[in-house]
């Protein structure tokens, strides 16, 4: 019994000492061999022992590599409003103005007066208006306070509609031009001269006769001459849907009724079939837009665009203008 007490203190002794040198220890009693395994007695299980003390702290490890940055957060809520400040303090009420001297009293033809001359001063500015280089409709101011109608870019310088003027006149009226822009009127050859020489300017007529039906015809290239060639007539370059009556009439110079300039040997063109109006008369003509207004009577009155009517029907309205580059 001795030799096995003495067997298992010296196993835990190792066991403290942390010098064990083999898992097993044989001593003989009463000549049998007794094993003793380590965590085992023969006369039953051993109490744990104390717990020795902590021991010292290790070194310290090195330090590891930097992480990823994280994603954003959601965007928080909007905190709630803060309180209203407190109120200014009110500015400095300004100096009372001085009191203005009081007017005279304006005279009322005075007042008229001036006022018209305003009036005057903006239709000027609103008449400024180049035909050539404007779509707007309306007038071209010209010389002498004169006005010129403006129709899509064309200047127009012949109107004729319903009859209500006498295109039966006289050379100096035919040269200076005559009637309300805003009815039926004639321009003015002086003016028509001035406004074409040295452009290259085109013509355009537009003709409608009695029975609503309509036509035109233009001409690539227009001027005319002024007076010392009797406002000779150059036309040419004909297109459009009423025929070319007019360029029987090129070179030929202008006739009135007091101014005969035409071929014809027998008369003056203006008179030999009524009141046919100044027109470039050759021998007589293949048309005359300024002939006596209505419908037609007979052969070669009225107002006379051959090539689309024919001789005996009379053409309506009519309206001739230029557009110069």
């Amino acid at each position: 019994m001795l030799l096995q007490l003495t067997a298992i203190f010296l196993y835990y002794t190792s066991l403290v000492s942390g010098q064990q040198q083999c898992s097993y220890v044989t001593v003989p009693v009463c000549g049998d061999d007794v094993t003793v395994t380590p965590g085992s007695l023969i006369s039953g299980r051993s109490e744990k022992g104390v717990a020795g003390p902590p021991g010292k702290m290790g070194p310290r490890g090195f330090t590891g590599q930097k992480g990823d940055i994280g994603a954003v957060g959601l965007k928080g809520d909007f905190g709630p409003p803060g309180e209203v400040g407190l109120r200014g303090f009110p500015g400095v009420k300004g100096d009372k103005g001085a009191v203005g001297q009081k007017g005279e009293a304006l005279d009322l033809e005075d007042f008229k007066r001036e006022m018209r001359e305003r009036l005057r001063e903006i239709e000027n500015v609103l008449l400024a208006v180049n035909c050539s280089t404007s779509s707007v409709n309306g007038y071209q101011r010209l010389r002498d306070n004169k006005k010129a109608v403006c129709d899509e870019g064309w200047t127009v310088f012949q109107r004729r509609f319903n009859g209500s003027v006498d295109f039966n006149r006289t050379w100096q009226e035919y040269k200076d031009g005559f009637a309300n822009m805003e009815g039926e009127f004639w321009l003015g050859l002086d003016e028509i001269h001035e406004l074409t020489s040295g452009q290259n300017c085109k013509l355009k007529i537009k003709m409608t006769d009695f029975d609503a039906a309509t036509a035109y015809a233009q001409y690539s290239s227009f001027a005319i001459d002024d007076e010392s060639d009797n406002y000779r007539l150059h036309v040419s370059g004909f297109s459009g849907t009423a025929g070319d009556s007019l360029v029987y009439h090129n070179g030929y110079q202008f006739t009135t009724k007091d101014r005969d300039n035409d071929r014809y040997s027998g008369g003056n063109c203006a008179l030999r079939w009524g009141a046919d109006g100044g027109w470039w008369y050759g021998w007589c003509s293949h048309s005359k837009l300024n002939g006596e207004w209505g419908r037609s009577g007979g052969s070669y009155h009225n107002m006379i665009w051959y090539h689309w009517k024919g001789w005996s029907e009379a053409i309506k309205e009519s309206m001739m203008m230029f557009k110069c580059e």
